[in-house]
């Protein structure tokens, strides 16, 4: 298989927690199990985003007997931005991506997302609002609410038309991409996606979006309030960058 020119035989997967000792017991060994049954050698990194449990012990547990599973701490709480960040700039394999610990999106996607790079793709995101995507538990009425309201916010401040669901937390790029445009983003919280996104629009890379099955997660720590005032703070934030050239000549890549 080729991304590009370079054959793909290494797929990296960051998954950011925070406090996630309780889900991870049980997600991790199915993460595990699935993984090794992918036609290439995957690591996958838990980041530590400063939890105050025992989400470290637990993945230090079932490192002995799952050598490309490895875990990398940050020293306090920065976001999920951030640690989605340094897990993928910790990685060096022909393909990165992230997902959540509490594997709202099928196991089954990552084979397909990797496939799509290998198919030309530079950006891979699942997309709930796709036509073929599948919920198997809604979000109560009130969050869907929300979240519809949120989703018009980012389109009219996030310059992203074409992409609905801009922060399904499934993403898979080529590694150098990869590289290139979470080396170039600062945003450390929810609206990190939406950056790396906006931008690799901007630096003209290939981004494809696949249908995904997703699942409700009823222990999301979204507040849609607080989070929300912050979320808008950072879009404003992403657009002042870009109307200011931060992030460099449309089309310029490293």
């Amino acid at each position: 298989m080729t991304v590009g020119s370079v054959t793909t035989r290494t797929v990296s997967i960051v998954i950011p927690a925070y406090n996630e000792a309780g889900r991870l017991v049980h997600t991790l060994p199915c993460i595990l199990d699935h993984v090794v049954q992918l036609p290439y050698v995957v690591r996958v990194l838990i980041v530590n985003d400063g939890s105050g449990d025992e989400t470290e012990e637990v993945v230090r547990s079932l490192m002995p007997e799952h050598s490309k599973l490895d875990v990398i701490a940050l020293g306090r709480q920065r976001g999920k931005g951030a640690a989605v960040r340094a897990g993928v700039l910790a990685s060096s394999s022909d393909v990165i991506g992230f997902m959540d610990a509490d594997l709202s999106t099928s196991l089954r996607h990552i084979g397909e997302a990797v496939e799509v790079i290998v198919s030309g793709a530079d950006v891979v995101i699942g997309s709930r609002a796709l036509m073929d995507s599948h919920t198997l538990m809604v979000q109560p009425l009130y969050r869907r609410i929300g979240a519809r309201i949120f989703r018009e916010i980012t389109r009219l401040m996030g310059e992203l038309p074409d992409t609905p669901d801009a922060q399904c937390g499934f993403k898979f790029f080529r590694g150098s991409v990869a590289h290139d445009l979470f080396g170039s983003t600062v945003i450390d919280r929810w609206m990190f996606d939406l950056e790396v996104l906006r931008l690799a629009l901007h630096r003209g890379y290939r981004i494809a979006q696949v249908p995904v099955e997703w699942t409700n997660d009823p222990e999301s720590r979204l507040r849609l309030t607080m989070d929300t005032l912050r979320m808008v703070r950072d879009l404003a934030r992403i657009r002042w960058r870009f109307r200011t050239g931060c992030y460099g000549t449309a089309g310029q890549s490293k």
